[in-house]
């Protein structure tokens, strides 16, 4: 009994320390947050505070009748500070052939949607940018 107690209340602690939650298009694959691999990849349960999300896009474009072709992206980070409690819908722009999906890599950018319909534009960062971000000085 007093182990089913504290399965409750720590499952109660955690959803009560979360301050948002984050959805993410099926083109997005989440492959880790906060340096942790084993996350559910639609669907993002966030501390309160600052996370990184590591994401890749991928999708599957018909060449032809008998030819498709995946586009990757290398892997990508989104860097975010939440302070309130809420739920956030990412969006990326709608791609829809491959031409698309290789601009939309070039310059990766997604919106940030929360539960009031309030948007934020977002860069996702290369492994590169995101080092740069946090060992060079603000100016």
């Amino acid at each position: 009994m007093k182990k089913f107690i504290s399965v409750i209340t720590l499952s109660l602690a955690s959803f009560m320390s979360s301050a948002a939650s984050v959805s993410f298009p099926e083109a997005i694959d989440v492959l880790a947050v906060n340096g942790l691999n084993n996350v559910d990849g639609r669907y993002l349960e966030l501390d309160q505070g600052h996370n990184l999300i590591e994401v890749r896009y991928s999708d599957l474009f018909e060449a032809s009748a008998e030819d498709s072709n995946w586009v990757r992206s290398e892997p990508l980070y989104l860097y975010l500070d939440f302070e309130v409690a809420s739920h956030y819908q990412a969006l990326i722009p709608n791609i829809r052939t491959e031409e698309d999906a290789y601009l939309f890599i070039e310059n990766p950018m997604l919106q940030l949607r929360d539960a009031k319909g309030d948007e934020k534009q977002l860069s996702l960062m290369t492994h590169s940018q995101l080092m740069a971000k946090l060992l060079l000085p603000q100016q």
